[in-house]
């Protein structure tokens, strides 16, 4: 009986303690997923975001630096400085993956504020490194070369930009007699954008050349390394414009006609298996079908338009009647669909990435992203994925 009598108490103890224990857990687990867990986690999302931004200004600005100073061409005394260097711009690379996971991670709030907290820290981290790195290339050019030397350079960097591109205003002269605005607008907002940049990358040589103050002439020296750049880049998109309206008025006619029979096929299947397609796939593709007519209407002269209808109508043909092709059909759409919906991604691309620096951070990891999806999609060797991955990009790209 006195066995009985102690064991009682002692059980009612236990089951409480537990019930106290299991409550905690409960209060601990709700507060982890706490509308203020998840606003911290946010919080913290940000901080890494904007952590990743001042990490990419700095990089960017200390391989000016570099290029500028001639280290990457000098022999063992900057060896460390370009050790340096490149594991501040793997590590640049590293966060933008880091940070885009940040947004997608499926973890519950309290581990993705730790998450986003351990990124922000490693990027500072990075940041810092490239401050320092940038402080320590200054010390080395005043003991190696002169600014004379470091002048000359970089006006020889200057005129071989403007002797390998070439005059762009003839390509631009022949996008404006064949095609409409919208097809050679890119081209021109380049070009523009490239005649400032190397006169302010003249300028600059010229103030350089003629100051006597070693600091201010490295600092001129900078600022004409990273014109050029602009002017390089800028140069490049004008080619790249013009290359891209060329081969659309090229494979247009082709394109359009190719569409124009897949999506009557499309709708033949929809208006006779209408159970195994979208709900409104056959209104969705006459939609199409008329939209593409508008499109082949102007295709001469509004040829890169035409290349983007076809890629956006064939992705309208795939999610109204995709289910209902057999696994040989949808490969077959896949592979039509691909070239031009690759050159499409490309072309988007090469626009964003001609303009200036100084997006948000934003602006930047959509661009980061599209860059990946386009070169998921070059390396796919299953036409679907690749398909996919080509659509993403462009989509990204087209967001900026």
């Amino acid at each position: 009986m006195s066995d009985v009598t102690w064991a009682v108490p002692t059980a009612l103890a236990l089951a409480g303690v537990l019930l106290i224990v299991a409550v905690i857990v409960l209060i601990v687990r709700a507060s982890r997923r706490s509308p203020r867990a998840r606003a911290a986690a946010e919080a913290a999302r940000v901080a890494a975001e904007e952590s990743l931004l001042r990490l990419d200004d700095a990089a960017n600005e200390l391989d000016i630096a570099f290029e500028a100073s001639g280290a990457r061409e000098a022999g063992e005394s900057a060896t460390a400085l370009r050790r340096s260097h490149a594991a501040i711009l793997r590590g640049r690379d590293r966060g933008f993956s880091e940070v885009v996971a940040l947004s997608t991670s499926p973890s519950i709030p309290a581990r993705r504020c730790v998450e986003a907290q351990t990124v922000r820290v490693r990027l500072d981290a990075l940041r810092s490194l490239a401050e320092t790195t940038r402080a320590d290339l200054a010390e080395w050019a005043q003991t190696h070369g002169s600014p004379t030397e470091r002048v000359q350079a970089a006006r020889t960097r200057l005129d071989d930009t403007v002797r390998t591109a070439g005059d762009p205003t003839p390509l631009i002269a022949g996008l404006r007699e064949r095609f409409a605005e919208e097809d050679w607008s890119d081209a021109a907002h380049a070009a523009t954008a490239a005649t400032a940049s190397l006169t302010a990358a003249e300028e600059a040589l010229d103030a350089a050349q003629a100051g006597a103050d070693p600091v201010e002439v490295d600092r001129l020296v900078v600022t004409a390394t990273d014109a050029t750049r602009r002017a390089a880049r800028q140069l490049r998109a004008v080619e790249d414009a013009h290359r891209i309206a060329l081969q659309a008025a090229d494979n247009a006619e082709d394109e359009l006609r190719a569409a124009r029979a897949e999506l009557t096929a499309a709708l033949e299947l929809a208006t006779s298996r209408p159970d195994a397609c979208a709900p409104d796939a056959a209104q969705r593709l006459r939609d199409a079908i008329s939209e593409l007519d508008i499109a082949s209407a102007d295709a001469s002269r509004r040829p890169r338009a035409a290349i983007d209808t076809v890629a956006r109508l064939r992705e309208v043909r795939d999610e109204a009647v995709g289910e209902a092709l057999s696994a040989r059909r949808r490969l077959e759409a896949a592979r039509a669909a691909l070239p031009g919906t690759l050159a499409c991604a490309r072309a988007a691309l090469a626009a964003t990435e001609a303009r200036d620096d100084g997006e948000s951070i934003h602006e930047r990891l959509r661009r980061d992203q599209a860059r990946r999806e386009l070169a998921a999609a070059r390396a796919a060797t299953d036409a679907g994925q690749a398909l996919a991955n080509a659509r993403t990009a462009w989509r990204g790209a087209r967001a900026q």
